[in-house]
C-alpha cells in the first residue's frame, strides 16, 4: 500500500473518508457505478480524486451480462456506491493509514524529502 506523493491529494485523503477506500488495496471488493452496473475485483489502487483501479474483475452491466476483466479504472465521478468487506475493521484500517501519511508527512519535517508547504514571501 503505498501513499499518495502529491501534497493536494495527501492533504485531501487525510481530511476524507477516501483514506478508507486506501486501506483496501488488495481486498475483493463490489463497486456500484452510477449508470447501475457493478464492478467486483482486487483493488489495486485509490486515489484521493477516488478514482479505482481493479484486477481480475467481474463486470455486470445493467441488463445484468456478466463480463470478466483484467482490469478496470473506474472514475470517482462514476462511483455510487463501494461494498466495505465484513472483515475490515473500519476504524483501524482509516488510523493505519492516517498513521502512514502522517509518517510521510514527518519525515519532510525532519529533513527528508521536499518541503511541504511553501513559506510565504514578505
Amino acid at each position: 500500500m503505498e501513499v499518495t506523493n502529491s501534497v493536494r491529494e495527501r492533504t485531501i485523503a487525510e481530511n476524507s473518508l477516501v483514506t478508507l477506500l486506501q486501506g483496501l488495496h488488495g481486498e475483493v471488493t463490489t463497486v456500484d457505478l452510477r449508470d447501475e452496473t457493478t464492478a467486483r475485483g482486487r483493488v489495486v489502487n485509490v486515489d484521493a480524486f477516488m478514482n479505482i483501479r481493479l484486477e481480475s474483475v467481474l463486470y455486470r452491466d445493467r441488463r445484468g451480462r456478466i463480463s470478466q476483466l483484467a482490469d478496470l479504472f473506474v472514475t470517482g465521478r462514476n462511483v455510487r456506491y463501494v461494498h466495505i468487506p465484513d472483515h475490515i475493521d473500519i476504524v483501524e484500517t482509516i488510523q493505519k493509514r492516517l498513521e502512514k501519511i502522517r509518517r510521510v508527512r514527518n519525515h519532510v519535517d525532519q529533513g527528508g524529502g521536499k518541503k511541504e508547504y511553501l513559506k510565504k514571501k514578505n
